[in-house]
């Protein structure tokens, strides 16, 4: 049975930083990255296609939904998804530790390499265990 290529999304509303992470992650092989700048319709595409999707970044401050409210929801279709929130600003601990539903604070600024490299970690992780 041939596995469908795993899904990764970036959801940003600052389109210059979302184009910019979207190259950056597409060095990743085998792997199809889409970008969103409204999470509206990022939750859309992932309630569509939930069963593909690895991992989903999402920045914590956006219009409409928080990355938090996002990566809950996401949560609720698929656990077993990777879901990381990046942002410049500093986020209290209690609110993460309250919603658990983020494996990975990522901080702005971000190098590529860093970010690609955080992925790929964790890429590699649900892959060891989806055997």
């Amino acid at each position: 049975m041939i596995k469908p290529i795993p899904f990764i999304s970036i959801v940003e509303d600052e389109t210059d930083l979302l184009y910019l992470f979207k190259d950056a992650l597409s060095q990743i092989e085998h792997v199809k990255v889409f970008a969103f700048s409204d999470p509206m319709i990022a939750l859309e595409h992932f309630q569509i296609n939930h069963e593909n999707y690895r991992c989903i970044i999402s920045d914590y401050r956006m219009p409409g939904l928080t990355g938090i409210q996002l990566l809950e929801k996401v949560k609720a279709i698929n656990p077993r998804v990777t879901r990381m929130i990046i942002s410049a600003f500093e986020v209290e601990d209690e609110l993460f530790k309250k919603c658990q539903c983020i494996d990975k604070f990522l901080r702005k600024p971000i190098g590529m390499t860093d970010l690609v490299n955080e992925v790929k970690k964790h890429l590699t992780t649900l892959e060891i265990v989806d055997r």
